[in-house]
């Protein structure tokens, strides 16, 4: 880079330019030094191609991440026997901190869903520890307040650092038609009956990470045929339209009797396809997840 030279005048013993007191004019003395040439405000050019590669292996990074956590929580779609299971999460920044997990081990599957606080990277690295946990402690065979009260203990002992977790855990036994769940602190499910009736599933305990021995207890139902379960996160209902108006758990339950379908992954993508609908366009601003679970209606013959 080109240096350049400046010449600066400056007072001295001999006086300044211009007349003095006589009417003779003094010339001053200077002083010539180099100064350094302004930076430019334009990166070198191989800064700039350092940067584009470091952007395009960080978001290799990242999509490798989110195939991890896909991997972690076990099929989309699910049969056993005569029931059905569909799940599906939106990150809103690449990684997300809501998850949900499907595990069989014969005709049991234990069904999770849960949100992690926060979003992003951070609550996607949390997310790998809890698969670990449910590995560990949440085999379809576990009473799902058991496995919910081991996840408590863990995640307290490692406060501060540990998040708090909301969770939904469901315990199914395709063989005696039976749901046996916990609901920590997560926003109840939705139970729609063939009838057109409706329930939702809130006994548990608080959610998970916030108090050292909180009991949690869990709740039984068998699912008839035609009926439906609807886990959802929080991403559902804060879902926002161009107004700014919330989609809410009324409108969410509404949709769901409204859209269900004969297959658990057809009434998901329904639904979600609904909740595109309103927000019409406008962008996520929570990770978004479902999960739907169902039992095959029964067919009458002619």
């Amino acid at each position: 880079m080109l240096n350049t030279y400046r010449v600066v005048p400056f007072d001295s013993k001999y006086g300044t330019i211009g007349p003095n007191h006589n009417g003779t004019t003094v010339h001053s003395l200077f002083q010539t030094f180099v100064m350094p040439a302004p930076a430019s405000s334009v990166p070198p050019q191989d800064d700039v191609y350092s940067l584009l590669r470091e952007r395009i292996d960080l978001h290799a990074q990242l999509s490798d991440a989110v195939q991890i956590q896909r991997k972690l929580s076990g099929p989309r779609v699910l049969r056993c026997g005569d029931w059905q299971f569909a799940r599906e999460v939106f990150a809103a920044r690449f990684l997300s901190g809501d998850f949900t997990t499907f595990s069989q081990e014969g005709s049991r599957v234990l069904a999770v869903l849960g949100d992690i606080a926060g979003k992003g990277v951070a609550a996607g690295m949390w997310f790998t520890h809890l698969a670990g946990l449910l590995q560990s402690c949440g085999r379809p065979d576990f009473d799902p307040a058991r496995m919910t009260s081991e996840i408590n203990r863990h995640l307290c002992y490692l406060q501060p650092v540990a998040p708090f977790v909301t969770a939904f855990l469901a315990q199914i036994d395709c063989d005696l038609d039976t749901i046996t769940y916990c609901n920590a602190g997560h926003f109840p499910p939705i139970l729609l009956r063939a009838d057109g009736r409706t329930e939702l599933l809130e006994k548990g305990g608080p959610l998970l990470g916030a108090l050292e021995g909180a009991e949690f207890q869990s709740g039984e139902l068998m699912l008839e045929p035609g009926d439906t379960l609807v886990a959802y996160s929080d991403g559902i209902l804060e879902c926002r339209d161009t107004a700014g108006e919330e989609f809410g758990l009324d409108r969410l339950m509404a949709s769901a009797l409204e859209v269900k379908q004969p297959s658990a992954h057809a009434t998901l993508m329904m639904l979600l396809a609904t909740v595109q609908d309103f927000a019409n366009g406008s962008p996520l601003s929570d990770d978004v997840s479902l999960t739907v679970i169902q039992r095959d209606a029964e067919t009458t013959g002619l």
